[in-house]
Parts: structure tokens; sequence; C-alpha cells
């Protein structure tokens, strides 16, 4: 997913696409026939499993805990945190510095932040701006797990 950055835009397909949704029926009216976009065929075009369990962990959980036991962190309230959202430059900034003595908890740290990053900027983009949903972090707990998750179907 993180490749998707680099994804170029046909700004002009983007505009004859959108002249041809029918938000009423979400489809397509072309001129061959109507056409519908399955998440099967987001799949294809974005290289996200949609096949396996969805998510579905609870996301009402003490956050000043997790972050301190996921990330190595403390938060800041109001400077770190906004209601149940991280502010991810702050986050990068309060991380443990790595290097080649880290252990693997400080890894494991960076990549659950580096993962938000992916959720907010990539995944589930929004106009929070530079934060993300703590809720995402409590599926990241176990890494090992998160190759299991079709994060594109069922994320609640």
């Amino acid at each position: 997913m993180s490749k998707l950055r680099h994804l170029r835009v046909d700004h002009g397909l983007v505009t004859a696409l959108l002249e041809r949704w029918r938000p009423e029926t979400h489809t397509f009216h072309l001129p061959t026939r109507e056409c519908t976009i399955t998440l099967q065929d987001v799949s294809l075009h974005v290289g996200l499993r949609v096949d396996g369990p969805p998510i579905i962990n609870p996301s009402m959980l003490d956050w000043d805990e997790m972050c301190d036991t996921l990330l190595g962190i403390t938060l800041v309230k109001g400077e770190s945190i906004v209601g149940f959202m991280i502010k991810l430059k702050w986050l990068r900034e309060n991380l443990l510095p790595i290097d080649e003595n880290s252990n693997i908890e400080v890894i494991h740290a960076h990549v659950r932040a580096y993962i938000l990053g992916l959720i907010r900027g990539i995944l589930m983009p929004d106009k929070t701006g530079n934060k993300v949903q703590l809720m995402y972090l409590n599926y990241l707990s176990n890494l090992r797990r998160t190759k299991r998750y079709s994060w594109g179907s069922g994320l609640v």
C-alpha cells in the first residue's frame, strides 16, 4: 500500500466517471451499459486482500496504557491526542530512536507508527489533518496477526 502514493491519476478519466456516476443506484451509466465497481475490483487494482476475516476488535480501550505498551510513549493530553485521535507528527517526534542495537519492542513500535501513517494517509484518508484514530492501534497489537485482516472489508 505504501506504493500507492506514487499512483498517477488521470484527471480526465476521473471527471468522465464522476459525470456518469449515479449515487441512487451506486452504478456508472456508460454508453454500453451500467457498471458497478465491486470490492473485488478495488482489490485487484490496489492489491488489498478482501477475502480474510473482518476486523472486529473492541475500539473503546485505555488509550494511555495501550500507547505506553504498544508504542513505548506516554500520551500528553492536548499535545499528542485530540479526542480519540493521535497526532502522527507528535508520534514520529516522540518515538524512541531506532538503530542497529534497538530491541524488538522499539522496532515493533516504529512498525506500528508507520502502519498508522499508512492507514491515515492511504487506506482510510479523511480530513482530520495529521491525526489517526487510536482504535486502529488495537488491531496492531499482534503484528503477526495483521496479515490475516481484510482491511478493506468490514473495518468496524
